[in-house]
Parts: C-alpha cells; sequence; structure tokens
C-alpha cells in the first residue's frame, strides 16, 4: 500500500497526465471509463483537468473537466461542492476512494475512479520528477537559466516559433485546395493590414472587393490612373466616400487626390456602390495614427498599384529570389514619395501572412525553391518591436533577463509560448520548464 502522506498531489496528477495506467478503468460504483481525451492540465487554476472527455460503461459520453486529489474526502475538505467552477467536473480520479461522496455546487454526483490499483508503476517513482512543478506558472520561469544559457532558451522559442508558423501553413494550405491562391494571399495581407483593431472589418473588404475584380479593373486603366483608381475602389467600397477631412488627413491624402478617388469610384464603382461597407464598420479611435484604417488602406491601393504583374508575383518573387521581402514590401506600398509601410508592420506582415503563405504554396505546388527561398527569409527575418504579447511572454521565461538574437522567428515563438502554453498554464508541457528542471539535475561541474 502507498503511504500517500508522503506524496506530492502533482504526483497523480502527473500519472493521469502521462496516463499510467494497467487495464480498463472503474468507477468505485463498477462502471467502465475510457479515457478519450486526458484534457489539459491547469496546474490547480480551477479543476486540474479541463476539456477532457470520458466515455462511461461504453455508452455515456461525458465531457468537462476532471478533478485530481489523493483522497475523495479532499473534494469537500478543499470547498469544491460549494464552487461552481467544478460544475463541469465529469470524473473525480483520486489515489484512494475513502467513501465520500463527491457532489458537485449544482447537486450532480460525479463518479469517482480509485486510481491506485491501475497504476502501472509506483507513484513514488513519478514524485521525484514533479515535486518541483508548482514553481512554474508564477511571475517567472527561467530567469537564471536564461542569463547562463540564453542560446538554449533561445532555441527553444525558435522551436516555438517554428509550430507556430507550420500551423498556420497548414490552414492555408487546406484553404489553397477551394481557393485562388492570390486571393489567400490577399486576404492574409488584408488582416494584417487590418491589426488589431480593424481585423473583421479589412477581411469583410477583401471579401467584398475581391482581388480579381480589383486587379482586372486596375488592368483597364492607364499606369497614370492605377493609384487612384485602387484608392477609389478600395476607399469606396470600405464606405470612406466621400472623404472626411479628418479621414483623408490620415491618409496623407491632398484634396486633388481625394477628389480622383471619388471621381474613379462614381466611374469604376458601380457593382459596389449599395454594398459597401458601413463606415461606422472600422475602429478610428484611440489607435495611433499609422493604424488609423485610412492609413492602412493607402498603403493596400499603393501596394497594388505598383504590383501590375499582380500581388502575388510581387510579394512571392522576392522571397523565391532570396531577396528582402520586408524592403520588398515597403517599396510596394510607398506612395508618391510618402514612406510606406513602417518597418514593424512590413515585418509582422512578412510572418504572420507572406512566409506562412509562401509555405503553404510550395507545399501545395510541390516548389522547392519557393520553400528554400521562405525558409532562409524565415530564419533571417528581423524582430519586430515588441508588442504588449511578447513582453508579457519574455519576461514570464526570463524576467530582467535579456535574450538577443531571437528575431521574428524567436518573437512567433513567444507569442505561440503565450497562447498555448502560459494562458492555460500547461506548465507540464512546456519546453522551457523541461529545460529548466533537466539542467538543475545535471551535475555542478564549477569548479570548488
Amino acid at each position: 500500500m502507498i503511504a500517500d502522506g508522503h506524496l506530492p498531489e502533482i504526483a497523480l496528477s502527473a500519472a493521469w497526465q502521462a496516463q499510467r495506467f494497467t487495464g480498463p478503468l472503474r468507477t468505485v460504483d463498477g462502471r467502465t471509463v475510457e479515457i478519450v481525451h486526458r484534457g489539459t492540465w491547469t496546474h490547480g487554476f480551477g479543476p486540474d483537468f479541463r476539456d477532457a472527455m470520458i466515455l462511461l460503461d461504453g455508452r455515456e459520453l461525458r465531457a468537462g473537466s476532471v478533478e485530481v486529489h489523493l483522497r475523495t474526502g479532499a473534494w469537500t475538505a478543499h470547498g469544491h461542492h460549494l464552487d461552481e467552477r467544478y460544475d463541469d467536473v465529469v470524473l473525480h480520479a483520486v489515489l484512494r476512494h475513502d467513501g465520500s461522496e463527491t457532489r458537485r455546487s449544482d447537486g450532480a454526483i460525479v463518479p469517482v475512479v480509485a486510481l491506485e490499483t491501475f497504476l502501472a508503476e509506483p507513484l513514488g517513482a513519478v514524485a521525484p520528477a514533479t515535486a518541483d512543478w508548482g514553481r512554474f506558472g508564477q511571475e517567472t520561469c527561467a530567469p537564471a537559466l536564461a542569463r547562463r544559457r540564453p542560446d538554449r532558451i533561445r532555441a527553444i522559442l525558435w522551436r516555438l516559433g517554428d509550430a507556430r508558423i507550420a500551423a498556420k501553413t497548414a490552414r492555408l494550405e487546406a484553404r489553397l485546395t477551394a481557393e485562388p491562391p492570390a486571393e489567400v494571399l490577399y486576404q492574409e495581407v488584408w488582416d494584417g493590414l487590418g491589426f488589431s483593431a480593424n481585423r473583421v472589418p479589412m477581411r469583410a473588404l477583401a471579401t467584398l472587393l475581391p482581388l480579381a475584380a480589383l486587379e482586372a479593373a486596375l488592368a483597364t486603366v492607364s499606369p497614370e490612373q492605377r493609384l487612384p483608381l485602387a484608392r477609389g475602389l478600395l476607399f469606396g467600397a470600405a464606405g470612406f466616400l466621400p472623404f472626411s477631412p479628418v479621414d483623408a488627413t490620415a491618409a496623407r491624402l491632398v484634396p486633388e487626390e481625394t477628389q480622383a478617388a471619388e471621381a474613379l469610384w462614381a466611374r469604376h464603382g458601380a457593382a459596389w456602390h449599395a454594398h459597401r461597407l458601413p463606415p461606422t464598420t472600422w475602429t478610428r479611435a484611440r489607435v495611433r495614427p499609422a493604424n488609423h484604417p485610412a492609413a492602412r488602406l493607402a498603403a493596400g491601393a499603393a501596394l497594388l498599384a505598383a504590383a501590375p504583374g499582380g500581388l502575388l508575383t510581387a510579394l512571392l518573387t522576392p522571397v523565391r529570389a532570396g531577396g528582402d521581402p520586408v524592403a520588398a514590401l515597403r517599396d510596394l506600398s510607398a506612395q508618391d514619395g510618402q514612406g510606406g509601410l513602417g518597418l514593424d508592420r512590413a515585418t509582422g506582415l512578412v510572418a504572420n501572412a507572406v512566409l506562412p503563405f509562401a509555405f503553404a504554396l510550395a507545399e501545395h505546388a510541390g516548389d522547392q525553391d519557393l520553400a528554400d527561398g521562405a525558409a532562409a527569409a524565415w530564419e533571417r527575418l528581423p524582430a519586430a518591436e515588441p508588442n504588449e504579447v511578447t513582453r508579457r511572454a519574455q519576461r514570464q521565461v526570463a524576467g530582467d533577463a535579456r535574450l538577443p538574437g531571437l528575431g521574428a522567428r524567436g518573437q512567433q515563438g513567444l507569442i505561440h509560448l503565450d497562447a498555448a502554453l502560459c494562458a492555460p498554464r500547461r506548465c507540464f508541457e512546456c519546453p522551457v520548464a523541461h529545460a529548466v528542471v533537466a539542467d538543475e539535475a545535471q551535475p555542478d561541474t564549477t569548479p570548488s
């Protein structure tokens, strides 16, 4: 028999995480329990494992949380019977059943499974490896390792960045089976132009005004009229015309340019006159001047006007040729001698739209040259200005320790870390935490 008083409860949670059990599990009242999904370990923030799924007696599928304790009575001792956060618990997994009832605050009785007889190995064998895991997920997780071995943290963040771009690539490749490649790229770039405040209306605009229609219209006018027409169609369909003085200033357009855009919208935009977006769709308040939707639409118009061979060719050629896709994007988005997209926004668009799309198209079309160019660009892409998410994730990992040389790849890794591991408190699955544990397990070779 296991002397559970000397074991941390986290050891049983670790056994559940690894599903280290033999034979079919059974509840204390004799029902079989099949684990369809073990759930996501929360490390003590509410129920222990969220989003689990179990099958009782081979016919009753239940989805919800799993709570783990050494003894059944801990449910009441910890106050869970009065806590509404535990009303989605569908299984109480305990080391040993002491006869106590597991009742939720909504009155439902939770089935109990006593895991002691189903363990594949003694629980004490798990405890040493898990005894210190509770310290992760606090204010900071790996400051000492970040100071001593920043290369290890950097390599982990690069791998997480690769995982993030791989997930985007897979989603985009799936879309390529049903949508023209140029339209997919256009929608992703316009989504990025919307930044955080205006992504939804930018996506709606890209759906309302497809790239094929835009490029067909631009092909009918002289080179000098491409930019005024692109402005007219984009601003018109977006609901900005006639221009207000504030929007015209934000777009950095002089009266002659606004008049030309309005006239070309009247002449060429009849197909969208009755379907344009409401002006109230856009968020204008409390956004930085560079992020104002009128400024972003002006940059998008310049980008289209400067790409007579098509947006797809203009954005992928520098990637394929081993050039600088950020510089190319900034040059294409410049207008009438005025600067185009800022360095940070252009870098973000390349990281979040252009390169994931390039990887997806390369995989979809079997284009090895494009894949090689995208891989090279991904590895050398510089970091953009830190934002709230990347600053928060870096503090969580390293505290005040510096992590130089992350690049955009490492920044994307920080975003992935924050969303996929830190926010849901999946510390036991975090490679940074594992690196700290592994490093501390190494013998100290420092000379005395």
